[in-house]
């Protein structure tokens, strides 16, 4: 049959398509492995919502990928560890995927979302208990987890060839628990509606909506390239500069100069809460309930954490695709807790509860327990780190990194 010249304009355009597509994906690729290194070192969360800077990131041999919530953000000083590494002084920095009010379940997307080439990498996935022990049934706030959803991590997720479907029906019971996301989403919710789902039915049309999530899944990281481009070329030449200094770090020593700064940084008070912090908490330190009074309540909410589901939920991404990860954990603030009327018998149920969500897949953890009791480990309450609790954890960064076996 003889083409019409419609239907080969048709051809052509599809084609012209097809290749422009394909030639900014090449050129994409190339420009974020050019300047990977630059956006480790600068603030970049305004990225963190796609994957292709972090698969990026996690395939090179000096970059460490931590993906964490406000206890990486809160606090913005030099011994942030994407700023304490900048120079490489040991041989790597770390390449930040953090925001705040992140939680298990949006960490699991993100690690879902790395692909392939996660497989046999090094990452850490950092937490602190703040929502376990202070929100509500240990559940995210529907707003934090509004802020850190992405629908290209969630999707990616949602049709990953790598997990189990034993794993996405739990993610996807979870996630459809926050509708306000999946507004502007609507295939990612007919795929999550049908994979939590026992039906047969619905299984057939969870697989059949697969082509489409896969095309849709095209376009959503062609964006992703884009904005990252875009982010980077918005940078001046002097925040792209990559400047690297080996040098041998002295941690004690770093470590006593950033408690005298943590000291001098809470002056306000006299619990060692961090002057930025002090007057959210200042009633509830000022009128103490006497010690032991509230271990039972405090306790049930541990124990009965909505959080804890999520974090099984991302083990479970974790070690389905393949990757090295390590669980660093923040420890509790005796001191405060202690006039929250919880004694510090009653606070260990956090670590306890936590070794026996983590300890099953074999995965390393880090806990910090040994620095509970250090008033200038943490900046208040829900356990955010300090200056002087930046160093330790920096500490356990580049001995992860440097180290050859889990």
């Amino acid at each position: 049959m003889k083409q019409t010249p419609h239907s080969t304009a048709s051809i052509a355009a599809i084609f012209s398509s097809i290749m422009a597509v394909v030639l900014f994906t090449i050129y994409a690729h190339l420009f974020e492995q050019k300047y990977v290194h630059s956006v480790a070192a600068i603030y970049h969360v305004d990225i963190i919502k796609g994957s292709a800077i972090q698969r990026m990131a996690i395939q090179q041999d000096d970059l460490l990928l931590v993906i964490g919530g406000s206890e990486i953000e809160l606090l913005e000083t030099p011994y942030q560890a994407y700023r304490f590494f900048s120079a490489y002084p040991t041989g790597f920095n770390v390449f930040d995927v953090s925001n705040k009010g992140a939680s298990a379940l949006t960490m699991a997307q993100k690690v879902a979302a790395l692909g392939v080439d996660v497989r046999g990498k090094k990452v850490i996935i950092s937490m602190t208990p703040a929502i376990v022990t202070m929100a509500p049934r240990g559940e995210v706030n529907t707003e934090h987890y509004a802020a850190n959803f992405s629908q290209l991590q969630g999707m990616e997720l949602v049709y990953s060839p790598y997990l189990s479907m034993e794993t996405k029906k739990l993610a996807a019971k979870r996630m459809l628990l926050f509708q306000d996301s999946l507004i502007d989403a609507p295939l990612l919710k007919f795929a999550l509606e049908k994979l939590a789902s026992d039906s047969a039915l619905d299984q057939v049309l969870y697989y059949a909506s697969m082509p489409l999530g896969k095309l849709q899944l095209v376009f959503i990281r062609l964006q992703d390239h884009y904005a990252t481009v875009d982010f980077i070329r918005h940078r001046s030449s002097e925040e792209l500069k990559v400047t690297r200094k080996p040098n041998q770090i002295e941690w004690a020593a770093v470590a006593a100069v950033a408690e005298s700064e943590q000291i001098k940084n809470t002056d306000s008070n006299p619990y060692a809460v961090d002057n930025l912090k002090w007057k959210q908490i200042e009633d509830l330190m000022n009128n103490p309930i006497p010690v032991g009074t509230k271990d039972d309540s405090f306790k049930a909410g541990v124990l009965g954490a909505k959080e804890w589901e999520d974090l099984d939920i991302a083990l479970r991404v974790l070690t389905e695709m393949g990757a090295e990860p390590l669980i660093m954990s923040r420890p509790m603030n005796v001191h405060l807790w202690e006039r929250l009327g919880v004694s510090e018998q009653a606070q260990n149920s956090y670590y306890k509860k936590l070794h026996e969500v983590i300890d099953p897949y074999g995965i390393p953890v880090i806990d910090f327990q040994e620095h509970d009791t250090d008033p200038y480990f943490s900046m208040d309450l829900a356990s955010h780190t300090s200056r002087k609790g930046w160093v330790y954890v920096n500490q356990a960064f580049d001995e992860f990194f440097h180290s050859t076996a889990r």
